[in-house]
């Protein structure tokens, strides 16, 4: 059985507030936990659905070595923690890394930045695309969505664990700091030059506003070059994921 001081830890970190103060975020099935592993993210602890205990030995075997605390529970305490329709076996509590600014321009790498993005899927599926591309550095505007909210982390597959992740509390002194730095930003909207013609640098920040009202008007007087996803038919927007896609295949 689940300890009671560990079911109640566990639903707390469903709320953003609590994922904040405890620096800590849920997440939940093998292949995002495997990827927390590998990629060294600090495992709170395990909690296995105990089916899923006796048919994973081998896992459970490199949980043991790394000397991670495991948790089982039977079918009945699956409702109380669980954060999906179905519960994948296996969950894990991770502590959560924190990037600055810095940490993104050390790298001397490709900035993706997002003003306002405020779906947790599409965000998901950013990062994980975006770790596809081998382009890891991802800043987000205040009053973003969480990236750690549990829809974000299982759309990632595992991805948030490459990512660095900053969330600024100003985005505009965060690009005009990046500007400072050498960096051009590069606006992807429905106003610019094809993006066929675009000459990737390494040093550039490609910004993305929210679908619905683009970036806010405050950001347009810092930005050096705009690009647009020429359309065909007729449809009014593009997924800001698969935006983030198409500008991700051009970045050669």
């Amino acid at each position: 059985m689940l300890p009671a001081k560990i079911r109640t830890h566990i639903t707390k970190l469903h709320q953003k507030k609590y994922r904040n103060l405890y620096n800590e975020f849920i997440v939940e099935g093998l292949k995002g936990i495997e990827e927390a592993i590998n990629k060294n993210a600090e495992v709170i602890f395990l909690v296995f659905e105990n089916d899923f205990f006796d048919k994973n030995k081998n896992f459970v075997s490199i949980v043991e070595k790394k000397g991670i605390p495991i948790h089982i529970i039977n079918k009945n305490e699956i409702n109380k923690i669980k954060t999906t329709t179905t519960y994948p076996g296996v969950s894990a509590v991770v502590k959560t890394t924190f990037f600055k600014l810095d940490d993104l321009i050390d790298t001397k790498q490709p900035i993706l930045a997002f003003d306002q993005i405020n779906d947790p899927g599409n965000l998901g599926t950013i990062i994980r695309t975006a770790e596809w591309f081998d382009v890891n550095n991802i800043l987000l505007s205040e009053n973003s969505v969480d990236p750690y909210n549990d829809k974000c982390v299982r759309s990632t597959m595992g991805s948030i664990f490459t990512s660095k992740l900053f969330i600024s509390d100003n985005i505009l002194d965060s690009l005009t700091k990046l500007k400072q730095e050498g960096y051009k930003i590069i606006l992807l909207d429905m106003s610019g030059q094809d993006i066929d013609l675009l000459k990737p640098k390494k040093k550039s920040v490609y910004l993305f506003g929210s679908e619905s009202h683009g970036i806010r008007s405050s950001l347009e007087k810092i930005v050096d070059m705009r690009y647009t996803i020429p359309r065909k038919g007729n449809t009014e927007s593009l997924n800001v994921s698969i935006a983030t896609g198409i500008l991700l295949s051009k970045l050669k």
